[in-house]
C-alpha cells in the first residue's frame, strides 16, 4: 500500500498536459506507436457533417457504417448494442452473419461515454486501411457451435470462431481505450464435454495475415483465456516483414495467455499492466508474452503482478515453437516488485523503435493504467447530419402519392429497427383488387430446400425482366433474393421485378405479421396505403435513373433495362425503330445506391452511363451458393438441388453474378461501380461475379467496351466470353477474379487489384484463361497490378485445364507495372494434370497450362507470357524467377515443356486493331473492329 500511494503520489507530481482541443472522435494516432507511420491512422477524423452518425441500435449501426462507402465517416455509438437484438442466435451461420460489424476505410468508431459498447457482436477490420475503434466496452462473443478437435494437443480441445475484434490484412488501425470482457459468461459458467471445457471464447484482438502498422493502447482486456494472437500461423511466411504493432498502456487482468502471443511481428510493447494469479481457476495465469516462430519483441517499462509466480522472467515470457529470428528485448519491466531479469531468448531483435517514445517509469505504470485505460474514459460530443432514421409512422411512397415510379421501393418506419416476421405484403390493382405481386416472408417459397445454411425467411424468387423480354413473355432470370432489408428504423421492401404498369393505382397491404416493431409506441398490426404511379418516359432510347430524385424516369438499373429490351431489343419490331445496332441507347444512372441483380438481353450498342465511377454504386450480394451457376435466362425457373458446400438449395438457373448480359453486341459501361459484396467464407462456395458477359465463341461474338469503371468482388469478379476492351478501369478481386471464354479480351492502363482472401491463407490468382483457340486470348497492356491492404501474395495465373477441355491458356502481359505481391515465380502450375501432361511444380494441385501448340507449350502467339515488366515506379523487373521450361510427366515419361515464356517479339499485342483482328461482327469480315476512347 506504501508503495502504491507513494507512486500515486509520483504520478499526481508529473506535470499535466494541456487539456486536447480536439474532441476524442476526430483525434488522430498519437505518434508515439506504429499507427502514426505509413501515412499515419486519422479513420473518419476529416469527416464532413453528413457522415458523423449517432447509433443505438444494430440496424442503425449497420446502416451507418453502409452509408457513403469508405468516405471518412464517424460513428458514434450511444449505449450498449446487442447485435443479437434479444433473438438468441440459431446456429454457426445465424451468428456468422447476424453478429458481424464490418468496418470499412476511414472510419472512427467511437463510443459516447460511459455504457457505450457491443454485446454479441464482433468487430472486423478486413483488408481495409485507416480505421480507429475507441472508447467500446465489448462482451467476447460466445461462439454457439464451437467444433471438437480431437488433434488439438494430447487430448483434443474445443475450438471457437469468433473475436472481439478481428484484424486482418489491416493497415493503419488504432485500438484505444476499450474494454474486452467474458462477463458475464464468464469460462466457469462453460460445461465441460469431451473432458474438456466446451470453450466458446476466441481471441479479444487478434492481429493475422499481413495486417501492419497498428497501436493497441489504454484498452482493458479482463477475464479470458487467449487474449491477443499476433500473426496466423507458423507456415504462413507473408507476415514476415508485415504486423508491426505497437501495444502500450493496456491493463491485462485475469487473462490466461496470449498477451501478446507473437508470429513474425516487429512488436513493441510498452507501459503495460499484467495482473492475474498463477494456478486459479478460471483464468489462471499461463504466461504473458508468446515468443513464437520470427517474432522479434523490444519490451520497455511494462509490468507483471502476478500472485504466485516463480521470480524471472520464464514465468511470464515464453518461447513458443520458435526458430532463428525469435527474439525478445527488455528495458525496464517488472515481476512482482523485482526486475523482469533476463530471458531465455535472445535479445537480438534486429530493428530499433522507429518513433520518438518516452515510457513512464514501472512504478508509475500501475496507477496511471488503471485510471486511464478502459472503456468510458473518454466522452466525445461530435454530432452531425448523417441519418440513420425516419419519422415513425411514414411510408414510402406517401400515402396517396402520385407520380410514383413504376421500379419503386417501399418502406415503413418504426420507432426501432423492426425485426422481420413471417407475414406477407401484397399490392393489389386499386380498379379492381386484383392481386399484382404478393411477397412471402415465411419459409414457404423455399419449401423444397433441403439444407440449413442459408436463412430461409425473407428468401424469395424474383423473376428479373419478366415480361420485357418480346420473344418469349415468360422468359426470365430467375434468382433468389432477399426482399426485405432493413435500413436504421426503416423496413425496405423491394417487389418482385417488373410487376407494377404505368399511370395504375395500387394499394398495399402489409400483415401484421409481416414485421415485430412498434410504431409511434404501440405494437405493429398491419399497415395499408395507397398510390399511384407515373407516365411511361418519353424516349425509347434514352432514360435516367435516380435512387432518390424525381425528374428521372426509373428507381432502378433493372426498371431501365426493362424498359429498354422491351422496346429496342434485337426482338422487337422494326417500327420502334431502335432494334438494331445502328441505333444507340443510353441509360444515364445518377449518383446513388442501386442494391440490385440484373440482366440485359438482346440489346445492341447500349451505354449505362454513371454520373460519377465513384458516385454510382450498382450491384447486391450474389453467389454460387446461394444462386448456383454461371447463370441464364429461362422460360421457367429451374427445380433440381444444389451440391456442393451447401447441398440441397433449389438451383433456379439464373446465376451468382452481379449483372447477366446475354447477346448484347457493343454493351458499353461506363464511370460508376459495379459490385459484387459477397466476401469469401468457408460455409460457402464463393464464385460471385460483378458481371457475366455471355456471348458465342466465334469470330461473330458480341463485344463489350468497359471504361473509367470499377468492378469490384473477390472470386470470379469477371467472366467474359467474346471481344471485350476494358480502357481506364479497376478490376478488384482474389481468385480467378479475371476469367472466361474470350475470344480477346484487352484489359489497357487498367489497374488490376488483388484483395485480401479472409477466408484462405494461400496466395491468390489474378486470372484462369479459357481462351478460345485460333484467338488471341486475355492481353494486358500499359496496366498495373496493385495489391490491397493485407495482400502479400499471389500468381498471376493459374489453368483451369484437364485432359479434355478445349480451351487455352492464352494470356500476355505487356509492358505492365507489378507489384511486389506478385510471386517470383509468376504463374502457378503444381501437380495437376492437363492435356500438357502431369505437373511436377510447387503450386497446390493446379495442372500445367495448355497453349494449344503441339505440346502445349507458350509461343509467341499463345500461352503464358510476359514481355517489358516493371515495378510499380517503372525500373525494369527482375523476371528471371519466372516459371519458363518445366518438367511435366507425359505418358509416364518425363517432357521439358516451355510452360511460360518472355516475349521474343510482341507482334499482335500492341494495339487495338491487332488485339481485335480476328472479330467480324461489325463487317462480316475481320479487322472491322477498332474501338477508340
Amino acid at each position: 500500500m506504501k508503495m502504491f500511494a507513494a507512486a500515486l503520489s509520483a504520478l499526481l507530481a508529473l506535470p499535466l498536459p494541456a487539456l486536447s482541443q480536439t474532441d476524442p472522435a476526430r483525434e488522430v494516432a498519437p505518434a508515439d506507436g506504429f499507427a502514426a507511420l505509413g501515412g499515419g491512422t486519422t479513420g473518419g477524423a476529416a469527416a464532413a457533417a453528413g457522415q458523423v452518425y449517432t447509433v443505438t441500435n444494430r440496424q442503425q449501426l449497420l446502416t451507418a457504417l453502409a452509408n457513403g462507402g469508405s468516405l471518412p465517416k464517424i460513428v458514434k455509438v450511444v449505449g450498449s448494442i446487442d447485435m443479437s437484438e434479444g433473438v438468441p442466435f440459431a446456429s454457426h451461420a445465424d451468428q456468422d452473419q447476424r453478429a458481424m460489424v464490418r468496418l470499412p476505410s476511414n472510419t472512427t468508431l467511437i463510443g459516447a461515454g460511459p455504457g457505450a459498447g457491443l454485446v454479441n457482436g464482433r468487430i472486423e477490420i478486413i483488408g481495409v486501411a485507416n480505421v480507429i475503434v475507441r472508447n467500446l466496452a465489448i462482451m467476447a462473443p460466445c461462439d454457439v457451435a464451437p467444433v471438437w478437435d480431437p488433434t488439438d494437443g494430447a487430448t483434443g480441445a474445443w475450438n471457437s470462431a469468433y473475436d472481439a475484434i478481428t484484424l486482418q490484412g489491416a493497415e493503419r488501425v488504432w485500438i484505444d481505450h476499450n474494454t474486452i470482457t467474458d462477463a458475464p459468461i464468464t469460462d466457469d459458467q462453460l460445461p465441460i464435454e469431451n473432458g474438456k471445457l466446451r470453450q466458446c471464447h476466441d481471441g479479444a484482438i487478434d492481429i493475422t495475415r499481413g495486417a501492419n502498422y497498428v497501436t493497441v493502447s489504454h484498452n482493458v482486456i479482463d477475464r479470458h483465456d487467449k487474449t491477443m494472437l499476433i500473426g496466423h500461423s507458423d507456415s504462413y511466411t507473408a507476415d514476415i516483414g508485415r504486423l508491426k504493432i505497437t501495444i502500450a498502456n493496456n491493463v491485462f487482468s485475469n487473462v490466461t495467455q496470449r498477451s501478446p502471443r507473437v508470429r513474425f511481428g516487429q512488436v513493441h510493447l510498452f507501459n503495460n499492466y499484467h495482473v492475474g494469479t498463477k494456478g486459479v481457476s478460471p483464468y489462471g495465469h499461463s504466461y504473458s508474452v508468446g515468443v513464437g516462430a520470427g517474432a522479434r519483441v523490444i519490451s520497455h517499462a511494462n509490468v507483471h503482478a502476478i500472485a504466485g509466480a516463480a521470480p524471472g522472467c520464464a514465468s511470464v515470457v515464453q518461447t513458443l515453437n520458435p526458430d532463428a529470428a525469435s527474439s525478445f528485448a527488455d528495458t525496464g519491466s517488472t515481476l512482482n516488485g523485482a526486475p523482469l531479469g533476463a530471458c531465455a531468448v535472445p535479445t537480438s531483435v534486429g530493428w530499433t523503435v522507429p518513433y520518438a517514445f518516452t515510457p513512464r517509469p514501472a512504478a508509475l505504470v500501475k496507477a496511471n493504467n488503471l485510471a486511464r485505460a478502459g472503456a468510458g474514459k473518454l466522452t466525445t460530443n461530435v454530432s452531425g447530419s448523417g441519418n440513420v432514421g425516419v419519422t415513425p409512422g411514414s411510408v414510402e411512397p406517401a400515402r396517396n402519392a402520385t407520380g410514383v415510379h413504376t421500379d419503386t421501393l417501399l418502406a415503413i418506419a418504426f420507432d426501432a429497427a423492426p425485426t422481420i416476421g413471417n407475414g406477407a405484403i401484397t399490392v393489389r390493382r386499386a380498379s379492381d383488387g386484383a392481386v399484382v405481386d404478393r411477397i412471402d416472408l415465411s419459409t414457404a417459397p423455399s419449401a423444397t430446400d433441403t439444407q440449413t445454411v442459408i436463412a430461409r425467411t425473407n428468401l424469395e424468387i424474383d423473376a428479373l425482366a419478366l415480361g420485357a423480354m418480346p420473344e418469349n413473355a415468360a422468359r426470365a432470370r430467375f434468382v433468389w433474393y432477399r426482399p426485405v432489408s432493413l435500413s436504421g428504423n426503416q423496413a425496405v421492401i423491394r417487389l418482385h421485378n417488373n410487376r407494377l404498369a404505368f399511370d395504375t393505382a395500387y394499394t398495399v397491404t402489409v400483415d401484421a405479421a409481416a414485421f415485430n416493431g412498434r410504431i409511434n409506441n404501440s405494437a405493429f398490426t398491419g399497415l395499408t396505403w395507397n398510390f399511384t404511379t407515373r407516365s411511361a418516359p418519353a424516349s425509347k432510347t434514352s432514360v435516367t435513373v435516380d435512387d432518390d430524385g424525381t425528374a428521372a424516369d426509373f428507381r432502378t438499373v433493372q426498371g431501365a433495362l426493362n424498359w429498354v429490351m422491351t422496346w429496342c431489343s434485337t426482338g422487337s419490331p422494326a417500327a420502334n425503330g431502335c432494334n438494331t445496332v445502328a441505333t444507340p441507347k443510353t441509360i444515364a444512372i445518377r449518383n446513388g445506391l442501386y442494391p440490385e441483380l440484373l440482366v440485359l438481353r438482346n440489346v445492341a450498342n447500349l451505354s449505362l452511363v454513371g454520373e460519377s465511377r465513384d458516385g454510382v454504386q450498382v450491384g447486391r450480394l450474389n453467389f454460387e451458393s446461394l444462386n448456383s451457376g454461371s447463370g441464364a435466362s429461362a422460360a421457367s425457373a429451374g427445380t433440381a438441388l444444389s451440391t456442393g458446400r451447401v447441398a440441397g438449395h433449389r438451383v433456379l438457373g439464373g446465376g451468382r453474378a452481379v449483372l447477366l448480359v446475354e447477346n448484347a453486341d457493343l454493351l458499353t459501361l461506363r464511370g460508376f461501380t459495379l459490385i459484387n459484396p459477397h466476401a469469401r467464407a468457408s460455409l460457402y462456395d464463393n464464385q460471385a461475379e460483378a458481371i457475366y458477359f455471355n456471348t458465342s465463341t466465334t469470330a461473330a461474338a458480341h463485344r463489350l467496351v468497359a471504361r473509367e469503371m470499377n468492378f469490384i468482388s473477390e472470386q470470379d469478379t469477371l467472366q467474359l466470353k467474346g471481344y471485350a476492351w476494358v480502357y481506364k478501369s479497376l478490376v478488384a478481386g482474389n481468385v480467378d477474379f479475371i476469367w472466361g471464354n474470350v475470344m480477346a479480351a484487352l484489359f489497357e492502363d487498367c489497374e488490376i487489384r488483388s484483395v485480401l482472401d479472409a477466408s484462405s491463407s494461400s496466395p491468390g490468382y489474378i486470372l484462369q484463361a479459357r481462351a478460345t483457340a485460333g484467338d488471341t486470348g486475355f492481353v494486358f497492356l500499359n496496366s498495373q497490378l496493385t495489391a490491397g491492404p493485407g495482400v502479400t501474395s499471389a500468381y498471376l495465373a493459374r489453368s483451369g485445364g484437364t485432359t479434355s477441355t478445349a480451351y487455352v491458356d492464352n494470356i500476355a502481359f505487356i509492358n505492365t507495372r507489378i507489384g511486389p505481391h506478385i510471386l517470383p515465380v509468376g504463374w502457378c502450375s503444381g501437380t495437376g494434370t492437363s492435356k500438357t501432361g502431369t505437373g511436377q511444380g510447387s503450386c497446390s494441385s493446379n495442372p500445367p497450362p495448355w497453349a494449344g501448340t503441339a505440346n502445349g507449350g507458350a509461343t509467341d502467339a499463345a500461352g503464358w507470357r510476359e514481355w517489358g515488366s516493371k515495378d510499380l515506379d517503372g525500373n525494369p523487373l527482375d523476371t528471371s524467377a519466372r516459371l519458363g521450361l518445366a518438367t511435366v510427366t507425359v505418358g509416364g515419361s518425363p517432357a521439358t515443356v516451355q510452360l511460360a515464356k518472355t516475349l521474343d517479339s510482341t507482334a499482335g499485342l500492341t494495339s487495338r486493331a491487332d488485339i481485335f483482328q480476328r472479330s467480324t461482327i461489325a463487317t462480316g469480315s475481320p479487322g472491322g473492329w477498332v474501338p477508340a476512347p
